[in-house]
């Protein structure tokens, strides 16, 4: 009876675990490496799913760095959306409010931050909030104008960096 009702446990939280996969992945386009065209559902639905990820040791780091050096200085990361890849391009439409959710299963803390470049200065124009270490959130944006927008993380930009096309 017992094996019974813990076969009905992971059936319900295997279940459970597709579903969620299933609702991330939905709308989302594979076009070509590192674009993410909001086109199909994902218009509709008006969500951006970028995720911060530890994807292995930054290549900046000195070789041969002492191993006393402070953990996670040799870390490096990236935003990643619901297909897998890294810094996405991003293709929205402007005037379109659209849902940016992150998650961030990392150990360091990260914020996204939509920028523009006009005159030569960028000048941020979005902030999202500070997702602490194993925490997720999401903010609204809108873009107002049709054309080229960087996006960083406040702690990371020269690792999680891309950019967003608004047509």
């Amino acid at each position: 009876m017992i094996q019974g009702i813990s076969l009905f446990i992971a059936l319900l939280v295997v279940g459970s675990t597709s579903l969620l996969l299933t609702v991330q992945v939905t709308g989302q386009t594979i076009g070509e490496e590192n674009d993410t065209s909001l086109k199909g559902n994902t218009i509709e639905n008006k969500t951006i799913i970028l995720n911060a990820a530890e994807v292995g040791e930054d290549e900046t780091a000195e070789q041969g760095e002492d191993e006393t050096a402070e953990q996670g200085e040799d870390e490096k990361y990236r935003w990643v959306d619901s297909t897998g890849m890294e810094n996405p391009h991003l293709n929205i439409i402007s005037n379109t409010e659209y849902t940016i959710k992150i998650d961030n299963p990392t150990d360091e803390e990260h914020e996204l931050i939509i920028d523009s470049e006009s005159d030569g200065k960028i000048s941020a124009i979005a902030e999202g909030p500070e997702i602490k270490p194993g925490k997720n959130n999401e903010f609204k944006f809108t873009a107002s104008q049709v054309g080229e927008l960087g996006y960083h993380c406040k702690y990371h930009p020269d690792q999680m960096n891309g950019t967003i096309t608004v047509s």
